[in-house]
This record gives structure tokens, sequence and C-alpha cells, in this order.
């Protein structure tokens, strides 16, 4: 058949047309191919967010680690990724990788070339963006297997890919789905995993080992001569195509591997991190703590973290034989947010037990919640006279810490010594019950058993419960629950739970004042001086239980409030002299507290409860202004305006109202002779007790009390919900 010139020409035409209009045809057909072919959606690479671990944020929104789950991997911009690292990928898997559009002949032709030279597979033939459309779009059970159909799917929606988005997004992606071995998925967590460092900071060497890694990484990352092996072919690969020099090639096959091994799921913070993960199988299903990549916002300060790591191990480290645990809960009162917790010294990994969030019997340190049900029910008052003396309280007896007894004595002297008996007759006189309602209220939430020897501390609580109870008292009678998770978002950022603080005015101020200044003379000159930091107000109580088997301090300043247990792994008596709260967690105490100041300065002030207390001294017989004449005067505490404006009569005076006749004449002889013994003053007292043989839970102290009158400010930004 002939052609004449027209038909020749449009012939041309026609072919030239569809040279040119055939790859056009064939992307905007190659969509509809890929969904007959069941291509998932790929609009998800615009917003890529892979099932990940459960990242960890600090107090102040920073990440500092995760808790893994299905797939361990954090996920980081490709700027965040060191230039060697690329460089070796691209060496390594695909150094085409800017110039073709999905699919390379050449790459394959070379693939083929090199592993028939080397005798066996050292090169794969698939782009890199064939190998991320592999991890992310083909289904797991056929991810592996090395079909026809499966190759052309891939390939299509590569080439799809490489038409939709740039090459440096899907240089991305790729970095952060691929597997490394080891639990790492992604560079960053290989980076942390092999090599404890972020991916920014990888050089050449480790960058080659790990790229290295992709050709098998199950089996490489468990196989250091094979792994060795590949490491040489990426730098072999990286001189030839110009990312290295021939001195950085020739040093860099000699140099030997520098490992640091990261730890894996817990590994920065392991008691914090886990208490954290006990919290959120309470709010999710385990289904969803592997898949979510659910972002946890703390309230854990890293500074305070590592301050009380340090703090714990030298006071093991110095501790008297038989204590050789310990555990520290730390809370900002403010915001109620636990800054730091460590439950335990040692290996986290060997036994696995949070200390800071079991319980352990609680001894001397509940002493506070018997005297504030005191105050609160009016039976006592700061200087009420208290006999400590052997006592028979029906079918029990109990003794002292040291087995003496300092016979009269105020109720500050009591608390301020930790006296058992005195503190027995308290809550004997004010109810078991009631002083249990008052330390629930306060955030002792555990059950305790309505008997006297609860008074002494003889129900157990986490260190966690105690800081909270203790920040009630920090806060003058304002409960707010310790919060741990501030918030929960998933991967793209969607607000799942928020956690504040609710305040409740759990207690009266004016009663817990009374209280808290009595526990900053347990620091200055009690059983806690050991916790004292010379210019700072703290108030604290010390406890010691069951042979101390538990010691315990708690001492809060205005701003935070910290828990100490000591004990050992074996729940034995010890029997060391020094074994009580005042020695081994009083001296952490002032460890950690320290540190914490020095690294977070926080400026000194004292515990605002209300606007404008005064205390005032008062006649206890008549309720009036004491004088000087006035036997055992009290110190009460008023709203100004509320205090007495009459002085009380002088008592050696006759007068209508106050003859040496009748009834009241008769009970104030009463009340003067018995507290005869007791009308030294209250600084004296406590400094000689101190002196003479105090228990052995206490340490006299270097200065004597001085009875104090202040006017105490309105704390400021603090909102209090009545109940």
């Amino acid at each position: 058949m002939e052609f004449n010139r027209k038909q020749i020409i449009m012939i041309f035409w026609a072919a030239l047309a569809a040279l040119v209009l055939l790859p056009f045809v064939f992307r905007m057909s190659l969509s509809l191919v890929n969904t007959v072919f069941g291509r998932p959606d790929l609009s998800m690479l615009e917003d890529y967010r892979p099932i990940g671990s459960i990242e960890i944020y600090d107090y102040e929104d920073n990440f500092v680690g995760v808790l893994q789950g299905k797939e361990d991997r954090q996920v980081v911009k490709l700027g965040q990724i060191s230039t060697y690292m690329k460089q070796a990928i691209l060496a390594a898997e695909d150094n085409d990788f800017f110039h073709h559009k999905g699919f390379s002949l050449m790459g394959l032709f070379r693939a083929v070339t090199n592993n028939l030279m080397a005798g066996r597979i050292v090169q794969g033939g698939s782009t890199l963006t064939q190998q991320m459309v592999k991890n992310l779009f083909i289904n797991e059970d056929e991810r592996y297997k090395r079909t026809f159909t499966r190759k052309i799917r891939e390939l299509l929606i590569a080439i799809e890919v490489e038409d939709r988005y740039d090459k440096e997004k899907i240089l991305e992606i790729y970095l952060n789905q691929v597997y490394f071995g080891n639990r790492a998925y992604g560079i960053e967590r290989a980076a942390q995993r092999y090599f404890s460092k972020p991916a920014s900071r990888l050089n050449l060497l480790e960058s080659t080992y790990l790229a290295g890694l992709l050709t098998a990484p199950s089996y490489l990352s468990s196989h250091f001569k094979e792994a060795h092996a590949r490491q040489l072919y990426v730098l072999e690969q990286m001189y030839k195509h110009g990312y290295i020099t021939e001195k950085e090639y020739k040093l860099a096959i000699k140099a030997k591997m520098p490992f640091s091994y990261g730890g894996g799921n817990l590994s920065k913070y392991p008691y914090y991190f886990s208490y954290v993960e006990q919290e959120l199988r309470k709010r999710f299903s385990p289904e969803d703590l592997r898949k979510t990549g659910l972002k946890v916002y703390t309230g854990l300060d890293p500074v305070a973290q590592d301050a009380a790591a340090r703090a714990l191990d030298l006071g093991i480290q110095n501790a008297p034989p038989g204590i050789n645990q310990a555990a520290l809960v730390s809370i900002d009162i403010e915001s109620a947010e636990i800054r730091a917790l460590v439950g335990g010294v040692g290996n986290f990994w060997e036994f696995q037990y949070n200390r800071a969030t079991n319980p352990h019997t609680l001894g001397s340190a509940f002493k506070p919640f018997v005297y504030l049900t005191g105050f609160m029910k009016g039976v006592i008052d700061a200087n009420t006279i208290i006999v400590d003396e052997p006592t028979d309280f029906g079918n029990w007896a109990p003794k002292n810490f040291d087995g003496q007894y300092k016979g009269p004595i105020t109720v500050r002297t009591a608390l301020v010594l930790s006296r058992n008996i005195p503190a027995v007759k308290v809550a004997q006189k004010a109810g078991i019950k009631d002083v249990i309602e008052i330390a629930h209220r306060a955030g002792l939430k555990s059950a305790m058993d309505p008997y006297l020897p609860t008074a002494l501390g003889a129900c157990a609580f986490t260190p966690v419960e105690v800081a909270t109870a203790y920040s009630t008292l920090a806060r003058g009678g304002v409960f707010v629950d310790a919060i741990l998770i501030r918030k929960i978002t998933d991967s793209r950022g969607n607000l799942l739970e928020k956690n504040e603080p609710v305040p409740r005015n759990a207690l009266p101020e004016r009663h817990v004042a009374e209280v808290v200044e009595i526990m900053k003379d347990v620091v200055t000159m009690g059983t806690g001086a050991a916790a004292n930091i010379p210019g700072r107000i703290i108030a604290g109580k010390t406890g010691t239980a069951d042979g101390s088997r538990d010691t315990w301090f708690t001492g809060f300043t205005a701003d935070t409030v910290t828990t100490i247990w000591a004990g050992n792994e074996m729940n034995k008596e010890v029997h060391s002299k020094s074994a009580t709260g005042g020695g081994v967690p009083a001296w952490v105490w002032h460890q950690y507290m320290t540190e914490y100041l020095r690294e977070r300065p926080k400026p000194v002030r004292g515990f605002s409860f209300a606007s404008d207390y005064i205390t005032v001294m008062i006649d206890p017989l008549t309720g009036l202004l004491a004088t000087d004449k006035t036997p055992n005067p009290v110190a009460q505490r008023f709203k100004p305006g509320t205090e007495p404006t009459r002085y009380s009569p002088d008592p050696e005076e006759g007068s209508e109202d106050n003859s040496d006749s009748g009834e009241g004449s008769e009970s104030k002889r009463k009340y003067y002779s018995t507290t005869e013994s007791a009308e030294s003053s209250t600084d004296e007292r406590i400094k000689a007790l101190a002196d003479g043989g105090a228990s052995r839970d206490s340490k006299p102290a270097p200065k004597p009390y001085k009875p104090r009158v202040e006017i105490i400010p309105q704390p400021k930004n603090f909102r209090i919900d009545v109940e």
C-alpha cells in the first residue's frame, strides 16, 4: 500500500502526537489503574503519622523519652537527620534517587551486575520510593513475597507517589519508616538505640553501619561480623559516588565502631515512666496503647528527677547496715504536678518494683493529722500540757521510741520530739474515727483501721499519698490531687484528656497553720534537724515504724513538698540507732532540695495560708488577753478584729469575779497546781528535753525556739473551690 505525501505527513504528526501524549495519558490513567489494583489512599503521606511509640513530655512540653508501642518509632524532619546518614542511605540503596521517577532501569541493571560479581545479594533493584511503598502500602502478609503481581503494584504506586510528592518528602518518610533491627523503627530511634544520640549527630561510621543494616535488619543487628562487612560496602559506595574523600574512606575502614547502646522502653526515667504506663493502662486498652502513638504530657522535671536519683544513691551508700533501698516523690505545691518520682536505687530491671507507688507503714509521720484533729475539735492547743508517761490504753500499752518518758510537756514539744504517748492520748480524746476522717480529707486515701495504734502510723501508705497529704498542709488546708499526667493527645495532636488542679478547701487553715508552725520546729530543732537548710523556711515530720523497716521524712517549703522513704528489700528489722526518719530520709531530703533549689532557684518565702491572721497570747481559763502575771498563757490565732480586747484579771487579786471562794476559784487552783511543773517557757523546755535524752529519732537544736507573732498574707493567683 502506497501513501501519498499528504498521508505521510498526517501519519508523522499522529505518531508524534502519540509519543508526546502517551506519558500524559499514562499518568492520567495511572490513578485509575492503581485504584483497580486496590491502591490505598496516598493522602496519608501529606500528614505522615505512622504507628509509633508513646512519647513522653516534661512539665515544659519538652520531649524526654518513649514508652514502646507496637513499633518503637519517633518521627523527625529531614533536616534533623545528619548529612552523613542521608548520603549513606542514597549510596547504599538508590544513588539515582534524585534523577528517576520512581523506577530505575539503570538501578535494576546495576543491582543485577553487582550481585553477580559478589556471588550473593548485596544490592536490591528497588528504588527508595518502591521500598517506601512496600513498607507503607503493601500488606504485611504479602510484603516479602517475591510475586510478579506485588512488584507491578509496588511499581505503579511508586510512580504515582513520585508524581504527587517531592523527593525530600519521600526521603523523609522513608527514613522514618524503615526498620533497623533491635526493635528500632525509623532513624531517630535507631540512632538512640545503637549510639545513644539523636539522628542529627550521627557521624560517618555510625551512619554507614545503620544504612548497612537495611538489607536484613533482624539478622544483621545481631550478627556484627556480617553487619560490618555490609558497612564496608556502604563506605565503598560513598567513596565511589563522591560523598567522601579517599582519606576519609581509608580512615573509616580501619576505625572501630563506637557503639553505645541506649535502653528501650522506660530506659531514661524508669520509675516515673513505669508509673505513667501504669496510669495509661487504666485509661486505654492494650491494643490502643500499641497502635495509637499517644503523646503524654507529664509533670516531670528532668532536673528534679536527676537530682532525686543522685540524692537517693548517696543516701543509700552512706546508710546504716540494713537500709539498702529508698524512694522519693516531689510535688510542686502550686500546680500539684509530680516533678520527681524515683522508686528505688540500683537496677530497675532486676526487680521492676516501684517503691514510690507501693505502700509502707507510715509511723510517726502520721502524727500531724492526729494533732490537727485535736486542734479542730478544740481538745488541745499548742501549749496544752500532756503527761508523757507509761499508759495502758485498755489492752495496749505503747512505748516511746527511746523507751523514756518526759513527764508533763506541751503539745508543741510532744510533736517536735515525736513522743508516742501524748499522740495516742490526743487521738483517744479527739476520737480515732475523726482522726482518720481528717487524714482522708488531707489526701491519705488508703484504708485505716479505727483503733488507737493508727495514731502512731500503724497503717501503710504510698509515698505519693503521703506527699499529696502533706501538700494539703503546705497549702493551708487546700487539697489538690497529685497530677502525674497533664494531658494526652493522639499522634495528630487531638486532645484526648486534660488534667488541671482542682483545689478543694478540705481543712480549716487556722488549725492547719497551728500544726505547720510546730512542724517548722521539727526541722529547726526536732527529729528532722538533718533536713534543715539554713535560710529556708521548712516544715516537716519524721516517721519510723516496724523496727525501722520503714523510715520516713516529708518536708515542705512554700513551693515544694518532698517525701522520702527508706528501708530494705527484704522487709527485715534494722538494728541500728541511726535507722530513723531523722537519719537517711532527712539527710536525703536535705541533699535533694539543696541541689534542686540550686538548679531551680526559688525565692525564700514563708507559708501563706490566709490574710491577716494574728497570733496573741490568751489566758486559757478566761479566754481573755494574757498579762505578764498569767500562768501558762497559750497562743491562739485570730482574724484581726475578732481577738479579745480585755485583759485577764490578776489571779492573785480578789474581786467579785475572781475571789478565792467558790467553784470557779477551786478550778483555777486545780489548773495551776497541775501545771506548775511545766511553767518554764516553751523554748526552754524543748531545748532541755532535746539536750536531756530525746528520742533516737531526734537531734538537739542549734538555736532555741522563739515564739512568733506574724501576719500571713493572702496567697496570690490561687483559687479555692469550697466543697
